[in-house]
């Protein structure tokens, strides 16, 4: 495989702002990184992250960052242990094998890709959480199932928060309604 690259816009469906995504496949693995300038719920939000994964869309690497310099960087084993990158092991996350970044919708093609559903097939997981501004990380179960080709049923199982996200051929979010769509 050569390497590829893949740039747009996403726009929240609340609130004013937009992402802009940067994506890059290589025969090792992918990158992505994006860069949020918002106004949600009256409140700023200034960030980004870069997020890496191997060839099987296994997340080892996930760094958020505020505009203000204050990161959180978390490191994976691939096999569901999770550590600060300065140390520290985060036992909270054991068993999570995917990141979630609550200020992007990229995050779901993560899950979307390594799980590989048929039509019809559903699959419950545990997520590394990230809540952005604060910062803060925990597990959160959740539910994918592939409804259609591009048509996935979202399921955030400890809020109660189902979605019908559309994607394109490669799984990246076209439409998560109410939250985010592909400018």
């Amino acid at each position: 495989m050569t390497e590829r690259r893949w740039r747009w816009i996403w726009q929240p469906d609340l609130g004013q702002g937009a992402e802009e995504f940067a994506f890059r496949a290589t025969p090792g693995g992918y990158e992505a990184r994006g860069s949020v300038a918002a106004m949600i719920e009256g409140a700023p939000l200034n960030a980004s992250y870069v997020l890496e994964a191997d060839a099987a869309w296994v997340t080892h690497r996930v760094r958020v960052e505020l505009k203000d310099g204050r990161p959180l960087e978390i490191l994976t084993d691939g096999a569901g242990n999770w550590r600060r990158a300065e140390g520290g092991m985060l036992p909270d996350l054991e068993g999570c094998i995917d990141p979630d970044v609550s200020m992007t919708p990229f995050t779901n093609t993560i899950a979307i890709r390594r799980l590989a559903l048929k039509v019809g097939e559903t699959r419950e997981i545990k997520v590394a959480y990230i809540l952005v501004p604060q910062l803060s990380v925990h597990a959160a179960p959740q539910r994918f199932t592939r409804l259609a080709d591009r048509l996935w049923r979202f399921e955030g199982l400890d809020i109660g928060f189902t979605a019908d996200i559309a994607v394109d051929g490669d799984g990246f979010v076209v439409d998560y309604p109410g939250l985010f769509r592909r400018a």
